[in-house]
């Protein structure tokens, strides 16, 4: 059952939902697609059980053209984005490019390299202000540069751990590394 929704045609079963909205996108007309519906056994149980036997009329289908197809229709609009999304994505990746983050990532940085060059030229206290943002925003994209490799580097223990444990062979405590904040 369609839970923000409330009208006959919303509490059907959402297969059927589905089935009545593919065939409105169709451009199905009204009249035989209330026919179908009618003569649907679940169609005729929901509105014995929920509606006192009240039958389906042109209205019905009208409201919920207005809005569960229209939500439906949204939904459907999301999904292919997201599948078009990830078909790119994967081609991108397939082709053994750098991925989008990491090439967003050097476009920010070439940015700033820009900005520096602005910054200097500013001089004065408001030459420094721009420079302590700036370096703000470089502390935060390095930070996720250093993350990103930290990720790296523990993808790549693991799965070196995986591959000795399927030869049999034992495996070697993590490596760990030692932040001091002292001078050597």
């Amino acid at each position: 059952m369609n839970s923000t929704r409330h009208g006959k045609i919303a509490r059907l079963p959402k297969a059927l939902r589905d089935q009545l909205n593919r065939r409105l996108q169709d451009g199905e007309a009204a009249r035989p697609l209330l026919a179908w519906l009618k003569g649907l056994p679940e169609v005729q149980a929901l509105l014995a059980t929920e509606f006192a036997g009240r039958p389906l009329r042109p209205q019905n289908l009208s409201e919920w053209r207005q809005g569960g197809y229209r939500d439906w229709l949204a939904q459907q609009e999301v999904l292919e984005l997201a599948e078009r999304m990830g078909e790119a994505v994967a081609e991108l990746q397939a082709d053994g490019r750098p991925t989008l983050t990491d090439t967003l990532a050097q476009w920010v940085a070439a940015r700033y390299a820009v900005a520096t060059r602005q910054v200097v030229q500013a001089g004065g206290t408001e030459g420094w202000r721009g420079l302590r943002e700036l370096c703000a925003d470089i502390v935060e994209l390095r930070r996720g540069d250093h993350y990103a490799k930290r990720l790296r580097l523990e993808r790549d223990q693991l799965e070196f751990k995986r591959q000795r444990m399927r030869q049999g062979e034992a495996v070697p405590p993590p490596l760990t590394m030692e932040v001091s904040d002292r001078p050597e």
